[in-house]
């Protein structure tokens, strides 16, 4: 295809998004280890690993999509190559999980097998940036460097993209470390526990976002102007009154130690209960990956301000058959919503997402996204 018309129209279409004019919504499609490492032929745990190994995977398969997987996006060589050592179980790892590495599928962290008191005394005695130097992001990060000194890839230059800016959730990591059943015990059989607990990770998460941030020789400064925002998954698991009364108040906390500019919040489960919540108590106007469970013209309705919607299908969506994946493009791409809000659909493909199955999302998108706005 001809690369250089495709990139021209994608600019004018982001262009337009940015500046609330554009004609239809802009449709892309991101991928993970999931759908990347069996076009490149290594398990997940090669791919963790080894850093050669890790950096050639990257590159070469995101040459491939960039010739291949069409949306919204860049597509052809680009300028340069960015490439970065995978953050999913670092969080964990700093707080003193043990990470399971599995020979094929995703990294994921222990509970930590500690009492209440042993675990708060464990996190109240971390030192940050000597955690931080021990990990094993650090370690790949220090190696990567040198492996991509001076290199290139189809003769453009190889860049490492790496920065932390944000955690994958307050709550999500607490749930994580103290085990996700048993937290929710906790929230009935010791509540000041839960509140403690809290604390102390918000305090380190802000601390090891500015700690690495100078460690990286990063000109950013907190709380910063730009957008800024964080996950938290594991908020499908509590009610509006539980987030309010443990969760909110670390959330408050955190928001306005880092950010004096645009708030955003990535959820994709079943969390239609805290949007107005979210938008009320927190400023948040950017909302990443809402999916095919949440009723978004309902969102709108409750929040009855301007937000912008970065909405989201996800592994499942995009393997099932087109005739699905139409019918949810349709449930999502509802007209009302699309003048509503802002508004992009991001796909999300795992290892069995076809080749014709994304290229049919995309041509979906586009026909179902135009957006017919008054005179």
């Amino acid at each position: 295809m001809d690369f250089r018309k495709h990139n021209e129209e994608v600019k004018e279409l982001w262009d337009d998004y940015h500046h609330g004019c554009n004609h239809r919504v802009p449709i892309l499609i991101s991928a993970d280890e999931q759908f990347r490492l069996p076009l490149y032929g290594c398990t997940f745990k090669q791919y963790y690993q080894d850093v050669k190994i890790h950096i050639d995977a990257q590159l070469k398969t995101e040459k491939w999509i960039r010739e291949n997987v069409l949306h919204d996006a860049e597509m052809g060589l680009p300028e340069y190559w960015t490439v970065s050592p995978s953050t999913w179980m670092a969080e964990n790892e700093f707080f003193g999980s043990e990470i399971v590495i599995q020979e094929d599928d995703y990294s994921w962290g222990k509970p930590i097998p500690l009492s209440k008191r042993e675990l708060l005394k464990m996190l109240r005695e971390i030192n940050v940036e000597e955690r931080i130097k021990q990990s094993k992001l650090f370690q790949q990060y220090e190696e990567m460097k040198k492996y991509m000194r001076n290199m290139k890839f189809c003769g453009r230059p190889v860049k490492t993209s790496f920065t932390v800016e944000s955690t994958h959730g307050i709550f999500t990591k607490a749930a994580e470390i103290r085990g996700l059943e048993q937290l929710c015990i906790d929230f009935y059989e010791d509540p000041d526990f839960v509140i403690e607990l809290l604390e102390i990770i918000t305090e380190l998460i802000i601390t090891r976002i500015k700690t690495w941030n100078a460690l990286l020789g990063s000109d950013n400064r907190y709380p910063t102007d730009k957008e800024w925002g964080l996950a938290d998954d594991s908020l499908t698991l509590i009610s509006e009154e539980h987030y309010r009364k443990f969760v909110l108040p670390y959330h408050q906390k955190i928001y306005s130690e880092m950010s004096k500019g645009k708030r955003s919040i990535h959820l994709c489960g079943k969390v239609q209960h805290l949007f107005k919540t979210l938008h009320d108590e927190l400023g948040i106007t950017i909302f990443n990956g809402p999916g095919p469970q949440i009723n978004l013209l309902q969102m709108i309705n409750e929040i009855k301000e301007p937000i912008e919607i970065q909405a989201e299908v996800a592994h499942a969506t995009l393997r099932s058959s087109q005739k699905e994946i139409e019918e949810t493009i349709l449930s999502m791409l509802n007209d009302e919503v699309k003048k509503r809000a802002k508004m992009w659909l991001l796909g999300y493909p795992g290892k069995e997402s076809s080749l014709s199955n994304l290229k049919f999302f995309y041509e979906c998108g586009k026909k179902y996204g135009k957006i017919k706005r008054e005179k």
